[in-house]
């Protein structure tokens, strides 16, 4: 029985073969390798796994490449007897290039998938008795609970079928999004894998389920030969016990060297003691207030305050009131009447707008306390900030003094807006969101990770190591579930000293590593792609509200060196084959913007069909989630035709359309609340009979890639009334323009 499938469902590479006879068109696994090299918070795995074909006719074949969030994909290699296929991160106008050149050699075979997360390869010519093997290379950043890391290793899976009955082609888009059923005790093959887990330094444990597991020099060596691959593996790895652990990795790639110092917070979270107070800063926009976000947080909040603490609440936006000038010590009194003024409602007639920033900057000229052992600023807001490169600045330099947290409120945020604070922070996304009961539940949640740092005031020093090209560029304080990471490249030789400092409540807290004493390992090959990815993130970040040239170069070149997917960069297929002619084969990727990408490419996902993708920005400069000061214009590019090349006529037909694009004018400006920054190009075809009439209006291309956008774009154009001067078919291109 057919059922649908999903991209979200499959949590390994698989074969989608175009076939729905599973019991004859085998494609039957041969053995699966994965190797993993875990490096503290990051891990490199490769996996790789081999098929031979079992069946009597030549058939072709998808890879599915599934990527969540957190995982960021290198690129991949497919072989298909002595055919390779390679996926290599290239410029992406040139691997538009690509597309257009395979379209006009084969219909390929695709699937439809709805999600962003994943990406597909196709390779045709499999013919029987082949050997079909496929090697893909992908990150992944790894987060603590209470203190230990556990990487699971995915299942290796069957091939799944799907019979596409007609050759469709590349513009479409009918395609099939349902299976057919595996056939029964399909053969799995042999199974392998090794896990290598760096200490960096001194590991508190490691352990692993389906493992034999050794203790080496500089490492744990977690094999498995001839298993079975449908078992549970995992391994699980702890840095520190009962006080902070720091560990040190080096790796040397080429002419750039690389480092990753990390913080890992202790397993137990240590009780905050009264005689150190904290100075607590909120910052609250409408959005937040409005939906009961800031009363919900408040009152959990509040609740872990003790007296010699000090509190202030402050608005942005609208509401341009403050509970007090400067933070005030948390008396029983201060506390009742804050609680009053974060539940009372707010009267903004009259008041001037006041932008986060200038808040920010307010908090920043005010010194911090040395009484007070640490400060936090914590923003409850929906995200559409009035906002610029500043702001991210601004952050930047108030993490020498405080811990900044963003907290997601209101009916619909701004998710660029709180990744990139996420990113300059190093701590988790967060929101307050729902009913009352579920924002109120949230809350607490986010209190227990606010109140309780385990260690405050860091301070990191470098003494005859040269470190260059930091992530990120100042440290907020160790939490029980943010490990605090500082890497970057460095020059010369690995000596010196790095120094930590802090404070663990009362207690200081004080560690020196010899970096000389820290041996490089092959297996630390993950950490460019830290830096990368991190530093790829915040160019993209800072692109989007500043555009340069000299940015666009940069995320280009690095986006190239480390296979990573930016807005100016995507996955392209070279080939290589020994005495046959070359099969072609295509790679589709869209954008993740989990890694930093600044575009999405349709409301629905990936569209597999389409050979352009619009370059559509987010927005991140509103003050409120329905504000739009943009405007949406329709103009007529060009009309070309097969028969009529007479100027006057052309020029005559384009003015009459164009004088009827009213309609148009509305789907465009109805979709631009939605898709922020949408422009592109839409080409209609109206096609006129012998006798004059028109006997089609259709949609020939668009850069546009959003159905529904589309399908209104193709109406309000079946509605234009046409002269009927022309012969033949008549191609318009329409112009998509932003004000």
């Amino acid at each position: 029985m057919p059922h649908r499938i999903s991209a979200q469902d499959i949590p390994f590479p698989r074969f989608i073969v175009n076939s729905d006879a599973s019991d004859i068109d085998s494609l039957i696994p041969d053995s699966t390798h994965i190797q993993a090299n875990v490096n503290g918070v990051i891990t490199e795995c490769i996996i790789k796994q081999s098929f031979i074909y079992r069946g009597t006719t030549t058939i072709e074949a998808s890879l599915l490449m599934p990527a969540h969030p957190s995982i960021m994909i290198h690129g991949g290699i497919v072989k298909v007897g002595n055919q390779s296929y390679k996926a290599e991160m290239q410029d992406k106008e040139k691997v538009r290039e690509l597309y257009e050149q395979a379209k006009k050699k084969v219909d390929p075979f695709f699937l439809n998938w709805n999600e962003t997360n994943a990406f597909q390869m196709h390779v045709s010519g499999i013919q029987p008795g082949m050997m079909v093997s496929f090697e893909i290379r992908y990150t992944q950043i790894m987060k603590p609970t209470d203190g230990v890391y556990t990487l699971k290793l995915p299942k290796p899976l069957k091939p799944y079928y799907l019979k596409i009955l007609d050759v469709v082609p590349l513009y479409r888009d009918t395609f099939s999004d349902t299976s057919f059923a595996e056939m029964k005790e399909y053969p799995s093959g042999k199974f392998s894998s090794t896990v290598r887990v760096s200490k960096g330094g001194i590991m508190h444990a490691c352990t692993a389920t389906g493992f034999d597991v050794k203790e080496q020099e500089g490492e744990f060596i977690c094999a498995m030969n001839n298993g079975n691959s449908g078992q549970d593996l995992s391994v699980s790895y702890q840095f520190a016990s009962t006080e902070p652990r720091e560990n040190l990795m080096l790796y040397e790639d080429n002419n750039d060297k690389f480092f990753l110092l990390t913080l890992h917070p202790p397993t137990t979270k240590r009780i905050r003691d009264s005689i150190h107070p904290h100075e607590y800063i909120i910052l609250c926009d409408s959005s937040s207030l409005e939906t009961g976000a800031a009363a919900s947080f408040w009152k959990a909040f509040s609740k872990g305050l003790y007296s010699g603490d000090r509190i202030n609440i402050q608005h942005f936006g609208n509401e341009n009131i403050q509970f007090s000038d400067t933070s005030i010590a948390c008396g029983k009194d201060v506390i009742t009447r804050a609680n009053a003024y974060v539940n009372r409602v707010q009267e903004t007639e009259g008041f001037e707008p006041i932008a986060l920033i200038d808040r920010l900057s307010n908090i920043l000229s005010q010194p911090h306390s040395d009484q007070m052992s640490a400060r936090t600023i914590i923003i409850l807001t929906n995200g559409f900030v009035d906002a610029s490169t500043e702001i991210f600045e601004q952050v930047s330099k108030q993490l020498q003094d405080a811990n900044i947290f963003a907290i997601a409120t209101g009916k619909e945020s701004n998710e660029r807006f709180f990744d990139a604070i996420s990113r300059l922070t190093m701590s988790e996304p967060m929101s307050i969101i729902g009913s009352h009961t579920m924002m109120d539940k949230q809350s607490d949640e986010i209190v227990k990770i606010l109140q309780f740092p385990a260690l405050t005031k860091l301070k990191v020093g470098f003494d005859g190591f040269n470190a260059i090209e930091l992530e990120p560029a100042s440290y907020p304080d160790l939490f029980s579930e943010r490990p605090v990471m500082i890497f970057g490249k460095y020059k010369g030789k690995p000596k010196g000293r790095i120094v930590i400092t802090g404070m663990m409540g009362d207690i200081p807290f004080a560690k020196t590593i010899d970096v000389s004493s820290v041996k490089q390992s092959s297996g630390n090959s993950a950490l460019p792609y830290l830096w990368a990815k991190q530093r790829i993130a915040l160019l993209v970040d800072y692109n989007v509200y500043e555009r340069t040239n000299q940015r666009i170069t940069e995320i280009t070149k690095l986006g190239k060196r480390y296979g990573v997917q930016t807005p100016y960069t995507a996955f392209g297929i070279t080939g290589s084959v020994i005495g046959k002619k070359l099969n072609p084969a295509i790679m589709y990727q869209p954008l993740n913007l989990s890694v930093g990408g600044t575009m999405v490419a349709s409301s629905s996902g990936m569209q597999l069909a389409r050979t352009n993708e619009v370059e559509v920005e987010a927005a991140c400069n509103y003050q409120e989630a329905g504000a739009h000061d943009e405007e949406g214009l329709i103009s007529i590019g060009s009309v070309m035709t097969e028969k009529v090349t007479d100027n006057a006529i052309l020029e005559s037909y384009k003015l009459t359309v164009e004088q009827q694009l009213s309609s148009m004018l509305m789907c465009y400006a109805e979709a631009l609340p939605t898709y922020f920054h949408l422009q592109g190009t839409v080409q209609i075809l109206v096609i006129y009979g012998e006798d004059g009439a028109i006997t089609e209006i259709s949609l020939a291309d668009s850069e546009l890639n959003i159905p529904e956008v589309d399908a209104c774009l193709l109406k309000a154009a079946q509605g234009i009334n046409y002269p009927k001067t022309m012969e033949g078919m008549v191609q318009i291109t329409f112009l998509l323009e932003v004000l």
